[in-house]
């Protein structure tokens, strides 16, 4: 059997002893550089795990949550539709025909305007797919590759306002062209007189805006303005390049558009307004609302301009410098007969 060891009474101790005697510590040595020469690679033998990846959202989930809201809204609809021609037609059989045929006008124009809508995200879609093409071919000087795309452009934009234009210059395409010239040639003869359609219309409505701002005494309305200008704006435009304009068809615009913009970056668009206020002489002792003016007028511009490269079918080679002096000179032009 083992002895227990006795219990002994703690030892107190001074603080004083505690402290370290400086005769005992290791004198301080300076650092020493070594030589490159005289190194060793260690290899590291320790294994970082990954960090755990997030996990992933439900997306089956976020895929029929519109359907489903939009199902929900649609019986709403028609619920309140029903309560109000079954109320009216109580009252008085004639009131009750009359909200009859103004909801099917109603639900006939949604309906017009859905399918519109439909058809315009396609074609949106299938002019992208034109341009990627028509990128590649642009990079290579091959011959025969472009048949393919000649033959989807015919098919595209038939009985549209681009098929007369395009056929002639289809028509007219030497043999002797390759891939890329046949596309350098489409960009300055098959889409011509559409490119001049459309920057007429985008420097209408960009005068039209920066005019109306600079004139309006109002922000919010000057916003609300701005908007629905550049809205008809791009309804115009895509129905010059054949892409049925609707509300659908906006909506999606109006996001490339942003996205298109918000990639360009504020620099770009700064370098765009400062070149365009330099090269006019006119803008010299104007107020600080024609300048927020011609600035809603720029917007606009650019806007149109993003708007163009986002219809056509072939990428853009290039936009005229000059449009954005032209439009700042058209808002002071107008500003300043106004004023005198």
């Amino acid at each position: 059997m083992h002895d227990t060891p006795k219990w002994q009474r703690p030892i107190e101790l001074p603080p004083e002893t505690m402290a370290a005697d400086p005769a005992e510590q290791p004198p301080h040595q300076p650092a020493r550089e070594i030589p490159l020469d005289k190194t060793q690679a260690v290899e590291d033998d320790t294994f970082l795990e990954p960090p755990p990846s997030p996990p992933q959202r439900n997306k089956h989930g976020r895929r029929w949550l519109m359907p489903l809201l939009g199902t929900l809204l649609s019986l709403a609809f028609g619920a309140e539709l029903y309560r109000l021609i079954s109320w009216s037609t109580s009252i008085h059989p004639l009131l009750g025909g009359a909200f009859s045929l103004l909801t099917l006008l109603l639900l006939l124009a949604i309906g017009v305007e859905i399918r519109r809508g439909f058809k315009g995200s396609r074609q949106l879609r299938q002019v992208q797919k034109l341009q990627q093409q028509a990128n590649s071919l642009l990079q290579q000087a091959s011959h025969g590759d472009s048949a393919a795309l000649l033959h989807q452009l015919e098919q595209r934009y038939r009985s549209t306002a681009l098929e007369h234009e395009l056929q002639g210059a289809i028509a007219q395409l030497d043999s002797s062209y390759n891939d890329r010239e046949i596309i350098q040639y489409l960009n300055r003869h098959a889409l011509n007189q559409a490119d001049q359609t459309a920057r007429r219309c985008v420097q209408r409505y960009s005068v039209e805006s920066g005019v109306l701002v600079a004139l309006s005494p109002w922000a919010s309305f000057d916003m609300l303005l701005v908007a629905w200008r550049n809205l008809r704006m791009i309804r115009e435009i895509a129905a010059v390049y054949g892409v049925a304009p609707g509300l659908l068809t906006q909506g999606k615009l109006l996001k490339q558009i942003l996205q298109n913009l918000a990639f360009a970056g504020a620099s770009e668009v700064a370098m765009d307004a400062g070149s365009a206020l330099l090269g006019s002489s006119l803008t010299a002792g104007l107020s600080a609302r024609a300048g927020q003016g011609i600035g809603a007028g720029l917007f606009t511009a650019r806007t149109g301009l993003t708007a163009i490269k986002l219809c056509r079918p072939l990428p853009e080679q290039g936009q005229p410098k000059s449009m954005l002096q032209q439009i700042v000179k058209g808002i002071v032009h107008r500003l300043t007969s106004r004023k005198a």
